[in-house]
């Protein structure tokens, strides 16, 4: 059924027609289901989506989608059917019931029992049955029958639909309808994937505790005393977090009318008489929540399984009173209890502002955006974010789930852990006193148990049997194991394999760390074995052994001067300690609050509001090219963008709930920047082995949108009206979000880019081509590159080549940068220079240079120094500088040297610094 109109007969006609001539039967195309379709009043364009249906029965994931202008007529079309369906087809009559298929689903994804299952919604099996929660889901339980494409055939299968109680997953289950076997699973939450030990390897290297001396320093009016009615005191749009900047008063006065005409709050006067329910707003006398048309924030930490109870609670949602004065104290170092409010209040106005700037771009009422009464007649309304601040159900993590139009998404704001960097103090002797950094083990005891450290006497250990006089502890007991007992054991990295055979023993980390327990150790260190290294490692691994006492790791260097004091038998002592701080709040990560909501933008709009599977981040076995965790972070990035910054400064997320400074490189790989030298993300990586988990992915994608954010931004300017149409920060965000809605289901990154190139001709008339394909081709995601393998209707991340070059025809349009010469003043010099890059600039030993140029022949590269003597040349293929040539610039004198490219179209220059 629509879930707002139906398609156009020409519409359908012309999908029908396409789908033939791109191979299916006449009668695969012609019963359709129609998930969603609308009209989209600012493009004047109709979106259509749909899904086969075979046997009066829908066939889950063979969808497609059409897409009319103003008058009519068809402008895009995509299909994933499955050709000749009705002979692969089998029965439509199930032998389980919708009851049973319940039972099933819940065996098959480790559930509990369900218990009294009663119908509440009868229809037929092909249009879905909606039974109680069973004991086992958050809301009622969707039943449906369907078709599922398995290895070539159909099965007949039941889709049924659990919000697991943990509030950790929202399952869209199919199971055999004979057999009653789990077949295939998505989840409608959208979460981080990635541990807070992950995350802490990544960032230890530039973590700083985030306490009162390293924050901005509390003002009186970042301590709840501003007492401004009808306003909200918040960390407001662009400041990204604490760190950044200082809370301001954000007055109501401010809020859009063109985006939310009902406001924010539920007893804004102009939301009409009977807006919201009594179950959702529970207004009594002098009651002014946060909670509103577009969402409800609030404290959600009671238990690991609160939802419902707290959103209908009055005590979990900060009052304003009658004032409606959200004014609350924050305060970091005092800890994320303590500010609760201040935290739901930011919280609340981020996913506000969020929900107007992203309506003024096209996620609208039509295309299913979250609100609980819509204004208009089209897209359906109940479905407000429900915001949960410091959720009790998880930690050091996010997640959005983004069910169907019409169904609440939720938004799970966690704490973040708050590691101070362990450390060994050595207090003697005098020569070696000092903080040592170490890394500690994933097992054992941590030494977050002892808050005044754990002390003791250094002692290196002697196994009897090991080289550099036992102390690599291969082999117990050890033969000075008085001297171990009740000391701290120095033990060297390596050495066991080395023993003869007979001898060697478990030589892991866990192995030492056992026997130096076993010999009476309150604790153990582990040396690398490079004496002469700097390296310090977090010791990886999971306790089987029964380790219960603490270990440490510290570097090759610092190991050396240490057992030299041993060895000339002076005693070493020392503190090994891990304070912790006051927990960080995701809810006043502002980058990290956009990233969520960023879920529910793409996931609402790709393949329309009427059906949230058309980002799936992987089928179970197989990695995809889901690029749902770059358009969070885009959206984070876009949402905290300053007027002041530029394209090439380094951005980090979620640097603020990992503990770092603000030009801390955060949780991702690289930092966002369209520096090259530092941010060299292509198409390339996807599938290498550092680049197959969803984040790593992901952040292709966003490298890709930050780079043409930016040149949008240089050719039309920064406009810090959020909610405007003009300037290039509003009209590429507009363009990402119609993209969209034009890519087909479970896009490839170049379906993405297609889309984001149609989009502009559709909305602009192609006047943005050139530099959406040069930056596309920069990244990799050229003319003649290739999306990779569909499996079961994913794009994999096999068989993707990578490609840099531009469409025969189209000459790349110059690379703009503000540091080259002041924009709108770029000379010819200047703009050819910005065809070419190089990097590093300054550069030591090796140049790459890369440029996305045409060239009928061999291009010819050359280094120029200052009294015009080319000093190196090099001729290769015009793809290989397409992909970054590499110039070895080891041997050149230090100085300004012109870099000139010869092509069939031309010669290039661009400079660059040689400094050694």
């Amino acid at each position: 059924m629509a879930q707002s109109g139906t398609p156009s007969t020409q519409a359908l006609t012309y999908f029908a027609t396409q789908s033939q001539r791109q191979g299916l039967r006449e009668s695969d195309a012609a019963n359709l289901s129609v998930t969603s379709s609308y009209l989209d009043q600012a493009t004047g364009l109709t979106h259509s989506y749909l899904r086969q249906r075979v046997n009066g029965l829908d066939v889950y994931g063979a969808v497609g989608d059409v897409h009319t202008d103003r008058t009519g007529k068809p402008v895009l079309m995509h299909q994933g059917f499955v050709a000749d369906a009705a002979r692969l087809a089998p029965s439509a009559a199930p032998t389980l019931t919708a009851e049973q298929a319940i039972a099933a689903a819940a065996i098959g994804l480790k559930l509990p029992r369900p218990v009294g299952i009663t119908l509440v919604r009868d229809a037929r099996p092909g249009d879905g049955l909606l039974f109680n929660n069973a004991g086992i889901s958050e809301y009622d339980i969707p039943v449906r029958l369907m078709y599922l494409p398995v290895n070539g055939r159909l099965k007949l299968v039941w889709d049924v639909t659990i919000a697991q109680l943990d509030e950790q997953h929202h399952w869209a289950a199919r199971v055999d309808a004979h057999t009653g076997l789990l077949l295939d699973k998505s989840d409608y939450v959208i979460s981080e994937e990635i541990s807070f030990q992950q995350l802490t390897a990544r960032a230890l290297g530039n973590r700083t505790a985030v306490t009162a001396a390293t924050a901005p320093n509390p003002t009186a009016a970042n301590r709840g005393t501003l007492a401004t009615p009808n306003s909200l005191t918040v960390f407001p749009v662009p400041v990204e977090a604490p760190t950044f900047g200082n809370r301001t008063a954000v007055p109501f006065s401010s809020i859009s009318t063109a985006y939310s005409p009902y406001g924010w709050q539920v007893s804004d006067a102009r939301a009409p008489a009977g807006t919201f329910p009594t179950s959702y707003s529970r207004i009594g006398s002098g009651v002014f929540l946060t909670r509103g048309n577009n969402v409800a924030a609030y404290d959600d930490s009671p238990s690991t399984a609160s939802g419902n109870g707290n959103l209908l609670s009055n005590t979990n949602s900060p009052d304003g009173t009658a004032a409606l004065d959200f004014d609350f104290p924050f305060s970091q170092p005092a800890g994320p209890k303590a500010s609760s409010s201040a935290a739901i209040t930011n919280l609340f106005y981020w996913n506000n502002m969020l929900h107007d700037v992203m309506m003024s771009k096209g996620f609208d009422e039509a295309s299913g955006n979250f609100q609980y009464r819509n204004t208009g007649t089209q897209g359906l309304g109940g479905d407000f974010v429900r915001a949960e601040s410091q959720d009790g159900s998880g930690r050091n993590n996010a997640n959005m789930s983004t069910p169907v139009d019409g169904q609440s998404g939720r938004m799970q704001m966690y704490l973040f852990d708050n590691p101070v960097r362990p450390t060994f103090t050595i207090s003697s002797p005098a020569g070696l006193a000092g903080v040592y950094t170490i890394g500690t083990a994933g097992f054992g005891r941590s030494l977050t148990r002892f808050p005044q450290g754990l002390c003791g006497t250094v002692v290196a250990v002697n196994d009897g049997v090991s080289g550099n006089g036992g102390v690599h502890g291969c082999a117990t007991p050890y033969v000075n194991a008085a001297a171990v007992s009740g000391k701290i054991a120095l033990i060297m990295r390596g050495g066991c394999a080395q023993l003869p055979v007979g001898q060697q023993t478990n030589s892991s980390f866990a192995g030492k760390i056992r026997r130096a327990q076993q010999n009476g150790a309150i604790m153990a260190i582990i040396v690398d074995s490079l004496a002469t290294g700097t390296a310090v490692l977090n010791i990886g691994g999971t306790d089987t052994v029964g380790i219960r006492i603490p270990s440490i790791f510290i570097s090759g260097v610092d190991g050396a001067r240490i057992r030299q004091a041993l060895q000339a038998g002076t005693p070493v002592v020392g503190c090994a300690t891990a304070p912790v701080g006051e927990d960080f709040d995701g809810s006043v990560d502002n980058g990290i609050i956009a990233h969520e909501f960023g879920h529910g933008i793409h996931t609402r709009l790709s393949g329309g509001p009427g059906n949230s599977s058309c980002n799936v981040a992987s089928d179970g076995t197989t990695a995809t090219q889901s690029m749902g965790e770059g358009w969070g972070d885009f959206f984070g990035l876009w949402m905290t963008t300053r007027p002041s910054d530029v394209g090439r400064a380094p951005r980090g997320i979620g640097t603020y709930a990992s503990g770092q400074p603000t030009a801390g490189r955060g949780i991702r790989i690289k930092q966002y920047t369209d520096d090259m030298a530092v941010n060299n993300h292509s198409y390339s990586v996807i599938g290498t082995t550092n680049y197959r988990q969803t984040h790593a992915i992901g952040e292709v994608w966003a490298a890709t949108l930050w780079d043409l954010n930016w040149q949008f931004i240089y050719r039309y300017g920064y406009n810090t009206d959020l909610l405007g149409r003009t300037g290039g920060n509003n009209r590429f965000l507009r363009l990402v979000l119609e993209g969209c809605k034009l890519q087909v289901c479970n896009p490839s990154f170049l379906d993405g880019r297609d889309a984001i190139l149609r989009a502009d001709s559709l909305l602009n008339g192609a006047a943005n081509s050139a530099v959406l394909w040069t930056m596309f081709a920069r990244r990799g995601m050229g003319f003649s590159a290739v999306g990779g393998i569909r499996t079961n209707g994913l794009p994999t991340t096999d068989g993707i080549v990578a490609a840099f070059n531009m469409p025969p025809g189209t000459l790349p349009t110059p690379v703009l940068d503000p540091r080259v010469t002041p924009l709108g003043t770029q000379s010819a010099s200047a703009i050819n220079g910005s065809l070419v890059d190089a990097y590093p600039n300054p550069t030591q030993n090796v140049l790459t240079i890369q440029a996305q140029l045409p060239s009928k022949s061999a291009v010819r590269v050359s280094l120029v120094n200052l009294i015009g003597q080319v000093v190196t040349t090099t001729t290769a293929p015009v793809g290989d500088l397409q992909r970054g040539l590499t110039v070895n610039t080891s041997n050149l004198a230090e100085g300004l040297y012109v870099v000139r490219v010869n092509t069939s179209e031309g010669t290039f220059t661009t400079k660059v610094q040689v400094k050694h």
